[in-house]
């Protein structure tokens, strides 16, 4: 039956660990899913022969709480005219299209940022008490900027959007490879150009990502042999869509494990939304701040909203010979921007020309914290940290109107260093659950290599 519209209860948004392939964790036939120590390794390839009827888990994972999700595509020509013929003679595709995504969430306990593949080391546990399930490394670095992995990744991102039967809610439907039941959005060779976190007053904290692409397609069943991945080889500028040898595939399955009848797409964290209530942010340096608001002490200014914004502009390198280009790079020096605004109380005494020399650099530290039930206030633990380093000051704007409090908004610019540079960029940490019979997901340049995805055989 066909549908009559789409709403957001039939949709929900997948990420695969990369771009060509790794998107299967087999074991052989007859093997448990508890089992670990059998657990033959990672692929995305089809397998056959004696491994053709192995137990197949997914790593196509759903992103968590997305409250929009948006996409896109244009086809770039250029028009071939000759005198003596007033139309064209012929429009030719020259380049790859150019495939958009954007979409926001609620931010919890970073789970969608390590999937995304930012570096960001988690303190949380296994997602159940059958600890054996389970591998205890989270494959991030601790002390090493967020965005080392995003710098030096050449594979992206596959991204998808299964859309189901109207009416009926993705989390625990059924799970079907009926054309009828299942259609699936897939974009392939994602990367992100653009991150940013907003906390407010009066708003959950938030998190948006834009996501520039190669390739989209649409599968009418959510797993399958004809399901291949959307990515296109970078190198060999080819389709994984059937060719002899090697054929690359996806399933979904959600959140839950091989044979599990339903889907899971909300997860297992306990945290649906963190309030902003419950923040928490903190300015060093703020007694020596150079600009006319007060920001430390008594009579600072009020803060009403904070924002991270970091935009990760890509080119598209190319050569003959390829009609897709061959790596999406982004491009350096990388400018990340800090910007609050305040409802202002005191300005303090300071003259703007005497700072041109100064040097004074801002950390700033956002921790989320949960909800504690008992008490219905903050939690004693935090769920999520962003900390922003080597800030400085850019611009203050005063605004002021009858029947308006005075407010002040502050801009802070950041450059962002090297993976080892501790002391400039953005670092973030969480408590995200451990991931399933496998070091968690490879990061920056190791997607693409086959050994990441070794499984973690657990005595």
């Amino acid at each position: 039956m066909a549908r009559n519209r789409i709403i957001y209860q039939s949709q929900a948004l997948f990420i695969g660990p990369n771009s060509t392939g790794y998107h299967l964790q087999k074991a052989p036939a007859g093997t448990s899913d508890a089992n670990t120590a059998t657990w033959s390794g990672v692929t995305g390839l089809t397998h056959a022969g004696a491994e053709a009827d192995a137990i197949t888990r997914s790593l196509v994972l759903p992103l968590e709480r997305i409250q929009s999700a948006n996409f896109n595509f244009s086809i770039n020509r250029i028009d071939v005219n000759e005198f003596g013929k007033l139309a064209r003679l012929d429009s030719i595709v020259t380049e790859a299209p150019t495939v958009g995504l954007d979409f926001n969430y609620y931010l919890t306990d970073g789970g969608n940022e390590r999937k995304l593949g930012f570096n960001i080391p988690t303190t949380g546990a296994a997602r159940a008490s059958a600890s054996s399930f389970y591998d205890a490394d989270d494959l991030a670095m601790s002390g090493y900027s967020a965005l080392s992995g995003q710098i030096d990744d050449t594979q992206g991102n596959n991204y998808y959007i299964l859309l189901t039967k109207e009416g009926e809610d993705v989390d625990g439907d059924t799970k079907s490879s009926s054309a009828d039941d299942f259609d699936v959005v897939a974009i392939g060779n994602g990367f992100i150009t653009d991150y940013s976190v907003e906390a407010a007053v009066g708003s959950l904290p938030t998190a948006s990502v834009t996501v520039e692409a190669f390739n989209i397609k649409v599968d009418n069943t959510m797993s399958g042999a004809t399901n291949y991945l959307p990515a296109v080889g970078l190198e060999s500028g080819i389709q994984y869509t059937g060719q002899a040898a090697p054929t690359y595939n996806y399933t979904i399955q959600g959140n839950e494990a091989q044979g599990t009848t339903t889907l899971d797409t909300e997860g297992s964290s306990a945290i649906k939304a963190l309030r902003p209530g419950d923040l928490v942010l903190t300015i060093s340096n703020a007694s020596t701040y150079q600009g006319l608001a007060t920001l430390d002490g008594d009579g600072k200014a009020h803060i009403q909203s904070f924002t991270i914004s970091t935009p990760m502009s890509r080119t598209v390198l190319q050569r003959l010979g390829n009609t897709f280009g061959y790596a999406r790079v982004i491009d350096l020096p990388l400018n990340m921007e800090v910007s609050i605004s305040a409802v202002m109380s005191e300005l303090k005494k300071s003259n703007i020309f005497h700072t041109l020399c100064n040097t004074t650099t801002h950390n700033f530290t956002l921790d989320l914290y949960g909800c504690d039930s008992a008490t219905g206030t903050r939690s004693s633990s935090k769920s999520l940290r962003f900390e922003v380093k080597g800030a400085r000051l850019e611009s203050e704007t005063f605004s002021s109107a009858i029947g308006d409090n005075q407010t002040v908004d502050i801009t802070f610019s950041c450059q962002i260093g090297g993976a080892n540079d501790q002391n400039n960029g953005l670092f973030m940490e969480g408590t995200y659950p451990l991931y399933r019979c496998l070091k968690y997901l490879p990061l920056g340049a190791n997607k693409g290599v086959a050994s990441s995805y070794n499984p973690h055989e657990i005595a």
